[in-house]
């Protein structure tokens, strides 16, 4: 592949084979140039028996203290570790990360890099999720040998993960078949140009754009400081909301538990992504709820809560509840939406200042890139297109460029082969062309990744 003049992060480049003997790989990192020989690998290998992991010894110190024991990094080799991951993800190929019937069958689906837990949104636990792909690494191992890739990325926490990696330390011979990575899919603000495709879709100058985090520890100092300091910041967002609509509001009395239980708390989740929206339907649905009780002359908490419980989770939004109406027969004058709730919060959702989007409740991007840097962790594009259709074309390149650049040389991959990608309304094939061909000019490497959020592995 050729080297670009406009400075690639990060690249592959294979080795002749007019000289089938030295099997060098080369790494082609900001133009420096790292060979390894075979004899220098063997080394390498040697001297790795000998010595643990680092990584390895971290997340077992980690767990030795949320267990109570003395874990061995001996019990977590069901882990990817970093030097495994920066190895064996960039020789995959797209339909490595494509789960379908036929290469399940095959033993072709090889890795997934984008999952969720009951966590976050997803629906399945995280027991229910590490057993079905430790079930499937079975498979894949007795079909070629290989063992199954799959990393657990829950929104804006890594609670799950710590859950997953007691399982493994709990049960090493059980997930002897897979490659477990720590991970994460970290939210943060960006502006969104007047004539980009988002902005048309939604009206808004800002939206929340995802990057992918591998090979964290979340056990370590780093990261509970910055997790604890975004949960920190989204309560408060929540409280200064609720203040402000029940001062403005008399009569509904909103409160921060019954916002928690409304997003369903039960697994202990933090605040989700998207929060100022959240808060928004929460306190449209409550308004609205109490209005109808009113009008129908029932109990006000009581219909609140039977109705909120009725709600499947991804109906909880104010166009959901006119649809369970419909479906329940209810008849209402109610309006759909409050305009006087929509605009007196508005000054605590994300805006533009000066051309940037700003936020005092939501990290930014440099805020995920210096975290990643000091886990010695992996960056990457989290569905690359959806972040595109913030910008104009015009705009795409320098923008991209601009993230791995303030990156300080973490952000390294793309989600490329999403295969959870919509197309139509969303987003249309001609369209994620032009996109992919933008980020293919930045010799990143490409991987794929489900976003399951089901209760299901396959």
């Amino acid at each position: 592949m050729k080297v670009e003049t406009i400075s690639p992060i990060f690249c592959a480049s294979k080795q002749k084979k007019s000289d089938k003997k030295q099997k060098n790989k080369k790494l082609i990192y900001g133009g420096c140039t790292l060979a390894l020989t075979a004899a220098a690998t063997t080394a390498y290998m040697l001297a790795r028996r000998k010595t643990p992991d680092k990584y390895l010894v971290e997340l077992a110190q980690g767990l030795s203290k949320e267990l109570n024991r003395n874990v061995k990094p001996s019990e977590l080799e069901s882990v990817m570790t970093k030097e495994e991951f920066l190895r064996e993800i960039p020789k995959l190929k797209e339909e490595n990360f494509v789960m379908s019937a036929e290469n399940l069958k095959n033993g072709t689906f090889l890795a997934d890099l984008h999952s969720h837990s009951n966590f976050s949104d997803g629906r399945a636990s995280v027991q229910e999720i590490m057993e079905q792909a430790a079930n499937y690494g079975d498979k894949l191992n007795q079909i070629n040998g290989k063992k199954f890739i799959f990393a657990l990325t829950d929104h804006d926490g890594v609670d799950g993960v710590k859950e997953a990696l007691k399982l493994i330390a709990e049960n090493p011979d059980k997930y002897k078949n897979i490659k477990f990575v720590p991970a994460s899919e970290l939210s943060f603000v960006e502006r969104c140009s007047e004539n980009s495709v988002r902005f048309q879709k939604y009206q808004s100058d800002v939206q929340m754009p995802e990057m992918l985090i591998y090979n964290i520890n979340p056990f370590s100092e780093n990261t509970e400081k910055f997790f604890s300091n975004l949960y920190t910041k989204r309560a408060l967002q929540v409280k200064n909301v609720i203040d402000k609509a029940n001062v403005e509001n008399s009569g509904y009395n909103f409160s921060q538990a019954e916002y928690e239980k409304f997003l369903d708390k039960s697994k202990g989740k933090h605040y989700l992504l998207n929060q100022h929206w959240n808060i928004h339907d929460y306190l449209q649905l409550k308004t609205r709820l109490v209005d109808i009780a009113r009008e129908q002359k029932k109990d006000e908490k009581e219909f609140f809560e039977t109705t909120i419980m009725a709600l499947k989770v991804d109906k909880r939004t104010p166009g959901g509840l006119s649809e369970y109406l419909k479906e329940e027969n209810i008849q209402t004058t109610t309006p759909e939406t409050y305009d006087r709730i929509t605009n007196s919060i508005k000054e605590f959702f994300p805006k533009v200042e000066n051309g940037v989007a700003v936020s005092e409740y939501e990290n930014n991007f440099d805020d995920i890139a210096n975290y990643v840097l000091k886990e010695r962790g992996y960056l990457a594009f989290a569905h690359p297109g959806f972040t595109m259709q913030n910008f104009t074309q015009e705009e795409c390149f320098d923008k991209m460029r601009s993230y791995i650049m303030r990156s300080k040389g973490t952000l390294r991959f793309a989600e490329k082969f999403h295969q959870a990608y919509p197309f139509g309304d969303n987003i249309g094939r001609e369209e994620l062309g032009k996109y992919h061909d933008i980020l293919d000019r930045f010799n990143l490497f490409n991987f794929g990744g489900r976003d399951n959020h089901s209760g299901k592995f396959a």
